[in-house]
């Protein structure tokens, strides 16, 4: 069952929202009212979609969300809206939403804009291709660096970080940084040994010195476990 995210600053709108979506057979998650709630709600509980409002008060809008969702996680995101003037359109448009819908809009209208953009969404991600400047290997892979190919070990790398549209590489001899997504390294990389434990790392169970429920400690580093990852991966490690 698809699981559906909210985030609008109206309680009305959401109680509506979700009535709808329940109605057409989606699983409904908690819903948000605000930016700060709709990052904790993204932290435990990932929906496969999010709806959001753009206009929800506060320092930060709807459109930031969509860039962070954007920029740490693989979900198609609709915007609902009263407002469907140009500059509204233009500022929406810029984090490529899958769909648009301007309230008010019925039950029809909702699973219409849904199900196209899952769909859709789907496709786009299948297409994705690996970083060119990433060649992979059964033991290794090499990453360009300048004019040059240099090889990595899997054996020798630590963690994987985030940094936007880049990934840093923590490996025994040095650190590096490539264009590329921890979303793609994360369908490439041996599952025996490489896990994301958070939205911005992707760590060497090999490597792995200490462990709680909320850290790991690697290479004399701590690294967060965020609520999202944190069950698959005590599991992984069978601690639970």
């Amino acid at each position: 069952m698809t699981k559906v995210g909210i985030l609008d600053d109206e309680i009305v709108i959401c109680e509506t929202l979700s009535k709808y979506l329940k109605e057409l057979g989606y699983h409904v998650l908690d819903y948000a009212l605000n930016y700060e709630e709709a990052i904790e709600l993204l932290e435990t509980n990932l929906p496969d979609i999010f709806l959001l409002d753009i206009n929800i008060g506060g320092k930060k809008s709807g459109v930031d969300l969509a860039k962070y969702i954007r920029e740490n996680y693989n979900i198609p995101l609709i915007f609902i809206s009263s407002y469907s003037d140009k500059e509204t359109i233009l500022s929406a448009k810029k984090v490529s939403p899958n769909g648009y819908l301007v309230k008010p809009f019925n039950k029809e209208d909702l699973f219409a804009a849904i199900e196209i953009a899952i769909g859709n969404f789907s496709i786009r991600t299948e297409q994705n291709q690996i970083s060119s400047e990433l060649k992979l290997l059964s033991d290794a892979f090499f990453i360009k660096q300048d004019s040059l190919y240099i090889k990595i070990c899997f054996n020798d790398i630590y963690y994987f970080k985030s940094e936007g549209v880049y990934v840093e590489i923590y490996a025994k001899s040095k650190k590096y940084l490539f264009r590329e997504t921890l979303l793609n390294l994360n369908k490439i990389l041996p599952e025996k040994s490489f896990f994301q434990i958070h939205r911005s790392y992707i760590i060497n169970i090999n490597s792995i010195e200490a462990v709680n429920s909320d850290y790991i400690v690697l290479a004399s580093t701590k690294l967060p476990i965020s609520r999202t990852y944190r069950d698959s991966f005590l599991k992984k490690l069978n601690l639970i």
